[in-house]
């Protein structure tokens, strides 16, 4: 019998990663959430509303039993976040309490690197965390709703790139579209981070549900620790960009409406002697992202 699996965010740039990648199997039913009620797939039942919403929820146990849900989906605009809280608590808490009173068999909830307050960085799954924003914060909530389920589940800590289409604005789209336009843009030499490509969590998330792996919190990223200016650098490799239009600066916390945290840089140890065979590094990543975009670029041609 086929599992019913629920992606919430199924029209972001991870959800709709984590889509392409069950959508090759026979062994799933995928339903997908938006808020946009013109946003389609195909091999997807889609669910319109806001999952902050207790009546939508009511909605979505009547209709359906889950087996698996995939809680992609959050507010991860950080300035907004902390100007905005009620908006950030009911986007990235409540929604995940919600999905938690569904009860199906397995849940995976995306947190972040930033729940750590970047301090010494390499962070384990076990050492003290202390988000700086409140972003972070509700992150943190929401990993601890997830905690109190009766389902199993898996907390999986991390720092995404990747793109959306239409393009929207995190650092891998800001960087290319002004790129891509000939401006210059400037990247932190002294902000650290080990992000990991949203099709290679979408291929691990699909590996750990096919392995069925103990329930908890892991770290998850790539092999390489860099700086943002150092990000924004293979940026310019892989697409051939001019070295000139990459600035080196530092990180001046004044500019910013909530904290950033300086060395998020997550240990991936655990991770790894799970699934040994698995290309964590940076190279990869970009290797798959830049194959991904030529194919979006394929179909819109």
């Amino acid at each position: 019998m086929k599992n019913k699996i629920l992606i919430t965010g199924i029209s972001g740039m991870l959800g709709s990663a984590v889509f392409r990648t069950f959508q090759k199997s026979a062994n799933y039913v995928i339903y997908g959430v938006s808020r946009n009620p013109s946003f389609t797939l195909t091999d997807v039942e889609m669910l319109y509303g806001d999952l902050s919403d207790v009546e939508f929820i009511k909605f979505i146990n009547i209709k359906n039993k889950f087996d698996i849900i995939i809680h992609c989906s959050a507010e991860v605009n950080v300035n907004l976040c902390e100007t905005d809280k009620e908006h950030a608590y009911n986007s990235n808490v409540v929604a995940t309490e919600n999905l938690v009173s569904l009860a199906p068999k397995l849940i995976i909830y995306i947190s972040t690197d930033a729940v750590f307050d970047g301090q010494v960085g390499n962070y384990t799954e076990d050492d003290t965390i202390n988000p700086l924003n409140y972003y972070a914060q509700t992150k943190l909530l929401g990993e601890n709703a997830i905690l109190k389920s009766s389902s199993d589940y898996l907390i999986l800590r991390t720092n995404i790139y990747g793109f959306n289409n239409p393009m929207k604005n995190s650092l891998f789209e800001w960087a290319y579209k002004e790129l891509i336009n000939s401006k210059t843009i400037n990247g932190f030499s002294n902000m650290y981070f080990n992000p990991l490509y949203v099709g290679q969590i979408a291929r691990l998330i699909f590996e750990w549900v096919k392995l069925d792996i103990q329930k908890g919190i892991y770290n998850i990223g790539s092999d390489d620790f860099v700086s943002k200016h150092q990000f924004l650098q293979n940026i310019i490799k892989f697409f051939y960009f001019n070295d000139n239009q990459l600035n080196n600066v530092v990180f001046d916390a004044s500019q910013f409406v909530a904290p950033r945290a300086l060395n998020t840089t997550l240990n991936i140890s655990k991770t790894k002697e799970i699934v040994s065979n698995f290309n964590f590094s940076l190279e990869s990543g970009f290797v798959h992202l830049k194959n991904d975009l030529e194919v979006l670029f394929e179909k819109s041609t």
